[in-house]
């Protein structure tokens, strides 16, 4: 069980909002015709300043610590 389900799902929710950006930021690498293309362009411009602020969060509340502490393994359950 984690001990601060607020604190310890927000920062998964973080994570995983960046991995989604990541996901489209490496098509806009892997197709960029398509990318260049429409919507597609700002959903691309969108997805690299949601990968910024992600950093930023990440940076200012310590993610990887509240991930390790809440998710990590400490041998079982207390």
């Amino acid at each position: 069980m984690v001990q601060n389900p607020r604190q310890a799902y927000g920062a998964l929710f973080v994570v995983i909002v960046a991995a989604t950006s990541g996901v489209i930021i490496a098509a806009g690498f892997v197709a960029p015709e398509f990318v260049i293309r429409g919507a597609t362009f700002w959903l691309f411009i969108g997805a690299v300043g949601v990968m910024v602020v992600c950093a930023i969060i990440s940076w200012l509340a310590d993610l990887p610590r509240i991930l390790a502490r809440e998710f990590g393994s400490n041998g079982g359950d207390r």
